[in-house]
This record gives C-alpha cells, sequence and structure tokens, in this order.
C-alpha cells in the first residue's frame, strides 16, 4: 500500500510538471519548457542526454525493462521525451527522443497491453514526422 501511494505522488508531481511545460509553450517559453522537460527526465528517470542520444530503441527499452517502471511512470517518460522535442525540428537531438518516444509506447503496448488516445495520436506524429525524413 506504501508503495502504491509512492507510485502515485511521484505521478502526480510529474503531472503537474508536464502542466506547467505546457503552460510554459503556451506562454510562447519554448525553450524553458524544453528545458524543464529535458531536466526533468534526468532527475525523475536517471536518463542523461547522452544516454538519449547515444542509446539505440533496444538498448533503451532494454534498460526501461531492467528498471520495472509501472505503466503509468512510462507513460510520463514517454511525455516528457515528446514535449522535450515539440514542436519538432530536424536535428539529431529530436530523432533520438522521437524514437525512443516510439519505444516506450510500443513498450506500454506490448508488455503492458495499454494504448490511449492520447498516445496514438503522439505515434501518428511521430511517425508522420519520422517517414517524411526517409523521402527527402
Amino acid at each position: 500500500m506504501i508503495r502504491k501511494d509512492f507510485i502515485e505522488a511521484e505521478i502526480q508531481k510529474l503531472a503537474q510538471v508536464l502542466a506547467k511545460i505546457l503552460r510554459l509553450k503556451n506562454d510562447g517559453n519554448v525553450d524553458d519548457a524544453k528545458e524543464l522537460s529535458s531536466q526533468t527526465i534526468v532527475d525523475s528517470f536517471g536518463l542523461t542526454e547522452d544516454e538519449l542520444d547515444s542509446l539505440s530503441p533496444e538498448e533503451f527499452t532494454d534498460r526501461l525493462r531492467e528498471q520495472k517502471y509501472s505503466a503509468e511512470k512510462l507513460d510520463m517518460l514517454a511525455q516528457f521525451l515528446f514535449e522535450s522535442v515539440y514542436p519538432f525540428e530536424e536535428t539529431d537531438e529530436t530523432f533520438a527522443a522521437l524514437n525512443k518516444t516510439a519505444a516506450i509506447l510500443n513498450l506500454l503496448e506490448t508488455d503492458y497491453h495499454q494504448q490511449s488516445l492520447q498516445n496514438i495520436s503522439k505515434r501518428e506524429q511521430i511517425d508522420k514526422f519520422l517517414n517524411n525524413r526517409q523521402y527527402e
């Protein structure tokens, strides 16, 4: 019961940070929002930018499985990664973050049997952006 309460409190805290990121973006502070998102990924998930850039999607998925995150925490990580590069720019950082986000969404579907309309929408945006790169 204590673990469940801890996880719920942690998810609530992450949701509040995500709401702040979205407010910053709505106010036109995209750079501040991206910085807060990146910092939260480091602080809450222990993932550095170097790891996000260097790990393959498969290595990244294996690392997430080893951490045994709850589905809710994985979903939050996907949202933070997505928001850390949205709006999308054609940079290596963006492509790496989007590939990792897609890997998390796959993990949620295959291992946790979870899907949401929000994640389906994110996947479509990611696929469209990544597929446009292939045809250039």
